[in-house]
């Protein structure tokens, strides 16, 4: 990222000092910066946790903090559609009921035209 900021710093020497290839150029120098922490930061922690792992309290001291417990893992569970209980719901409403009719109809490969009201 730093080569290609050099770049294009160079490209925007060639257009004589073109402002946009110049911010671009700084942009490349901002990712680097960021690339860089994040690694630093990454590193620190692994480090961090490691030491943590290999550390043994002494005898004759207490910890000042219970050790946290891990939350317990979430049971995946497969989306179910809603079924209803109270059987056929279309019996009340008739233009459900026509509705399901034709579904039906569709769904058995004969789709006869609706009548006209």
């Amino acid at each position: 990222m730093v080569f290609l900021g050099r770049w294009q710093l160079d490209v925007s020497d060639s257009k004589h000092f073109s402002l946009q290839n110049f911010g671009y150029a700084l942009q490349w120098w901002a990712f680097t910066v960021f690339a860089l922490g994040l690694w630093g930061r990454i590193l620190r922690d692994a480090a961090r946790s490691r030491a943590a792992a290999t550390a043994e309290p002494s005898a004759g001291s207490q910890p000042a903090e219970p050790e946290p417990t891990a939350p317990e893992p979430v049971a995946y569970r497969r989306y179910v559609m809603p079924q209803s209980t109270d059987g056929d719901t279309s019996a009340g409403d008739p233009e459900l009921a026509a509705y399901n009719d034709y579904l039906a109809r569709l769904a058995a490969g004969n789709p006869a035209r609706e009548e006209k009201r």
